[in-house]
């Protein structure tokens, strides 16, 4: 299999993962629902490196909004997954030797902020996306869980990073 056709191939798995462990298990709450998808996401980035995670998590991520009935949080799903994605790909591919948990924490806050921005454009008002600032945490903190049991046993999956 040649790269570029592993690379499609890659990206298609990875969107389809990321669907599935997202609408699989939702635990639900007033505004939403938290579930394990996030360890998709920063799977999909481990896997593709920031660019094709970037592209299999927002994807993956923003439909499992539209065919769950959270339509109206396509868009703000696909800037957050995707800059999770990209932000812990590009940590990871720009500094190899780093701590992969390094890299988790600046992509689920980043997430987090995406998602409260998009909520306060979205309610109107700045403290009400508060309350779902913790379970966007939360969630993000069980992909990293997630990712860190995963990534090693995926490792060979791995397509090769591009040196900068």
């Amino acid at each position: 299999m040649n790269d570029q056709t592993k690379k499609i191939t890659y990206t298609a798995l990875l969107m389809a993962l990321t669907f599935v462990m997202t609408s699989l298990v939702k635990i639900p709450l007033p505004t939403g629902y938290i579930h394990p998808g996030d360890g998709a996401v920063l799977l999909s980035a481990y896997i593709l490196g920031p660019w094709g995670g970037l592209i299999a998590a927002a994807i993956g991520s923003a439909s499992a909004d539209y065919f769950g009935g959270y339509s109206a949080y396509m868009l703000p799903t696909f800037i957050a997954k995707g800059s999770m994605a990209f932000i812990f790909g590009y940590l990871m591919k720009r500094f190899p030797e780093k701590n992969l948990l390094f890299f988790a924490f600046p992509a689920v806050i980043a997430m987090t902020a995406v998602y409260y921005v998009s909520e306060v454009i979205m309610y109107g008002n700045i403290t009400g996306p508060l309350v779902n600032v913790p379970f966007s945490l939360l969630q993000g903190l069980v992909g990293i869980v997630l990712v860190t049991i995963l990534y090693k046993p995926l490792e060979r999956f791995r397509l090769k990073p591009v040196k900068f």
